[in-house]
């Protein structure tokens, strides 16, 4: 895990120094070091980082699920589902598909201000929904666990939908080129990325508790625990 956190306060800190000499230089370029390194943007390191950090929870989700088969009390359904989810969202964040969303949207439903990236409506809704569903599997997670879950939840969904709602009102006052955005956009990213970490390091917790760690079994062709 400190590995990853190393990754990602190394990407941090790449974007937080291209955009300060973007701004004391007025070159919003760079030689592309600007869109490479920004965690703003779509197709660059950043993204590609979010990418792999989704899909390697993914990876833990379903590992812990099919490592949980044959007991009833160990939520094997709930384990399978959270991996559903971060598989659709590490694709989300390759292809940008909640981007995509907020102009059509935008334009039926008439949103402005902090509804400017109109995407948020569907995917808060979403969050309200998973949220009660998953409510009974948190209260039979260890307490740790589950502590750990919602404070990834509250990182992510703050930069997610929160900082992306107040991001949508500063681009709408005062445009994307200025301090004030990027700000927003990197707390944004800070907190998705940091959310995601935390879980990532709450399912490896959990892990060695319940099972001694996991492995990959290749005679078997599945996952079985370490112990």
């Amino acid at each position: 895990m400190g590995f990853l956190y190393a990754v990602v306060a190394g990407l941090v800190g790449l974007h937080v120094t291209a955009q300060v000499v973007r701004f004391l230089t007025g070159d919003d370029r760079l030689f592309g070091l600007v869109y490479m390194f920004s965690l703003g943007a779509e197709t660059n390191v950043p993204a590609f980082y979010a990418t792999f950090s989704l899909l390697f929870a993914t990876l833990l989700l379903a590992a812990v699920g099919l490592a949980s088969r044959g007991d009833p009390s160990a939520g094997t359904a709930y384990w399978l589902g959270l991996a559903a989810v971060f598989f659709y969202l590490s694709i989300d964040e390759m292809i940008g598909l909640h981007e995509r969303l907020s102009e059509p949207l935008r334009s039926e439903l008439g949103t402005s201000g902090l509804l400017h990236y109109a995407w948020v409506i569907p995917y808060g809704v979403g969050v309200l929904v998973f949220g009660a569903l998953y409510l009974r599997f948190l209260a039979h997670l260890p307490r740790p666990t589950a502590v750990r879950f919602v404070a990834a939840g509250i990182l992510f969904v703050g930069g997610a939908i929160g900082a992306e709602m107040v991001g949508g009102w500063v681009l709408e006052q005062y445009g994307t080129a200025n301090v004030a955005f990027v700000t927003i956009q990197t707390i944004e990213e800070v907190l998705e990325m940091v959310g995601i970490l935390v879980f990532i390091s709450a399912i490896l917790d959990y892990t060695d508790r319940q099972f001694g760690g996991l492995r990959l079994d290749l005679s078997s062709g599945g996952i079985a625990d370490s112990a």
